[in-house]
């Protein structure tokens, strides 16, 4: 099957990054955070998963190239070198790499030019920082693009709980492969995305983000008025919401940008994209289009994201037009 081999490999690269991830959860100390220009905390987590996960598509894909969230300039800095020692003992315990490797590794794959490239990858090694610093639910997303479109998808989170009931939840998808379910952590048999049934609006439950930064929560609420949802909002962080989507714990997701300026970055959503696709759903932008993985590294041709399974997608995106 087409792409069999890509997500074999991007289960692989996923698995070890969350062993790295889930460990340095459990012991994140305030003096691991760094600061970015947006003063997003970052962690020796993002960069550790992003050097595994690069490390391992790059003895398999050596030519394919990499959009990711991270690079290794932060770490390059003197001050940051107690950082670096850290990094390099979580890195050392999953894969063998050490030094400047770690860093060549973080830095594998990067363009120049990322809008000239027809295949590449799309990695975000910690998405929902905020929600890994508090020790709750964060994502690791990696998405293959060629020509433009989404064709395979893996989607890790750590702290879901997997069919098997077993802490951990792993979702693959291609474009010719229906979503399927399986443990992160331990081998167990994948479990294929459940038929989305017919529903009413009334009884959908709607998720969005735990952090208000890029979303509007007041917006969502006026949505969940016009279309009588009963439900109070599902909040978890990262794209575990596309994950909640995809299994059926939730109906919508919904991103409402607070500013007709603001771009989604493309490893924020292309994963979950698929994922929520391929097991029945609908995903577009806040005013119907179909969401353009074209513009690497942001979403430039679209405004916000709606998903939504088992529910009309159209009246959907006319009660979010009316919101505005």
């Amino acid at each position: 099957m087409q792409y069999q081999t890509e997500l074999t490999i991007a289960k692989e690269a996923l698995r070890k990054a969350a062993q790295l991830t889930s460990a340095v959860q459990k012991k994140l100390l305030e003096k691991d955070v760094l600061e970015k220009e947006d003063r997003s905390p970052v962690t020796v987590a993002d960069f550790g998963s992003q050097a595994i996960v690069n490390f391992v598509l790059a003895n398999n894909f050596p030519n394919d190239f990499m959009i990711a969230e991270e690079g290794s300039e932060e770490l390059r800095k003197p001050e940051n070198e107690k950082l670096f020692q850290h990094l390099q003992s979580e890195v050392q315990k999953i894969v063998p790499l050490s030094g400047e490797a770690i860093l060549k590794s973080i830095d594998h794959g990067r363009s120049a030019d990322p809008k000239s490239l027809s295949r590449f990858w799309t990695l975000d090694p910690i998405d929902g920082t905020k929600g890994f610093l508090r020790g709750d639910h964060y994502a690791i997303a990696l998405a293959l693009i060629e020509e433009g479109k989404v064709r395979a998808a893996a989607l890790a989170c750590p702290n879901m709980t997997a069919p098997n009931g077993e802490k951990g939840l792993l979702c693959l998808a291609s474009e010719n492969q229906k979503t399927v379910f399986t443990s992160l952590f331990n081998d167990s048999p994948n479990v294929e995305a459940k038929e989305a049934l017919n529903k009413n609006f009334a009884d959908a439950v709607i998720c969005e983000s735990v952090e208000s930064g890029h979303t509007s929560h007041s917006r969502a609420e006026k949505i969940r008025d016009a279309l009588a949802v009963k439900a109070e909002p599902y909040r978890i962080d990262s794209q575990c919401k596309y994950a909640a989507v995809a299994l059926g714990m939730a109906d919508i997701y919904l991103r409402l940008p607070k500013s007709l300026e603001y771009k989604e970055k493309i490893w924020d959503h292309a994963a979950g994209f698929l994922i929520v696709e391929r097991a029945g759903g609908t995903v577009t932008d806040t005013l119907g289009r179909k969401v353009d993985f074209s513009t690497p590294p942001l979403l430039e041709n679209d405004l916000g994201i709606v998903a939504s399974r088992s529910l009309d997608h159209s009246k959907l995106i006319e009660a979010v037009k009316a919101s505005e």
